[in-house]
């Protein structure tokens, strides 16, 4: 009488090459799954990041003010604050930061901010930024483009 079925030995091999598989198709896919989320992932966040700073400007001080200011575009790294810089608003200084994010694999591809621009905001919920010297319209869209 002959047994049917496979040895315990035969079973780990067949897991085994299963796993190698499964890491050389599986793993790669996420990981250019990953890497292609970054940019909305990082648009979410500083979505959310820029409501906390007009609702910081809004409840805070009378010529207080909240700052959004970019360390870094490659990779995207900025800090938001709480008022703005004397250097474009005298009435205010740049005080403590709110929140630091850094996104390794996303760059600030393009936009009127930058590591010398930071985004102002006022206690009335306008946004605005200084470009050339001149204070752009707080009716302005300020659009940013985020890259990997």
């Amino acid at each position: 009488m002959t047994q049917r079925g496979a040895t315990l030995v035969e079973l780990f091999v067949v897991i085994a090459i299963v796993t190698v598989l499964t890491g050389l198709i599986i793993v790669p896919a996420y990981r250019s799954y990953v890497a292609a989320r970054g940019p909305a992932d990082a648009a979410q966040v500083l979505a959310e990041d820029l409501a906390l700073l007009e609702r910081t400007a809004q409840n805070g001080r009378p010529h207080e003010g909240a700052s959004l200011v970019i360390v870094s575009a490659n990779p995207f790294e900025y800090r938001c604050h709480r008022g703005r810089p004397s250097s474009v608003d005298p009435n205010s200084t740049l005080g403590a930061v709110l929140v630091e994010r850094r996104f390794p694999e996303v760059t600030l591809e393009s936009g009127p901010i930058d590591a010398s621009t930071p985004l102002l905001f006022a206690s009335n919920g306008s946004a605005q930024y200084v470009s050339g010297g001149v204070v752009a319209s707080q009716h302005a869209t300020i659009a940013f483009a985020l890259g990997q």
